[in-house]
């Protein structure tokens, strides 16, 4: 190991700036934070979009009786026969 002039030693490597470490660090943070962004943004849009293809697909059929008493009875005592 050697001194220079100022009484500090010097080494073989060379320290790497602050300022760079943090240049080269935030390129990849940015894009990670805008790839976050837009997968939440793509996954909230299918989500949409899904629920508009599948509303109303799985609900059944709801026959409802008029006013008047008579309905869409067609004889049956089953009540569970006017559903379909």
């Amino acid at each position: 190991m050697t001194t220079n002039m100022s009484g500090s030693s010097s080494s073989s490597r060379t320290a790497v700036s602050p300022s760079l470490l943090v240049s080269i660090v935030a390129a990849p943070w940015l894009s990670a934070i805008v790839s976050v962004r837009a997968a939440g943004s793509f996954l909230e849009q299918l989500g949409i979009a899904s629920e508009e293809m599948f509303r109303g697909d799985r609900l059944p059929v709801l026959h409802f009786a008029d006013t008047d008493g008579e309905g869409l009875d067609s004889g049956s005592t089953d009540p569970a026969s006017d559903l379909y």
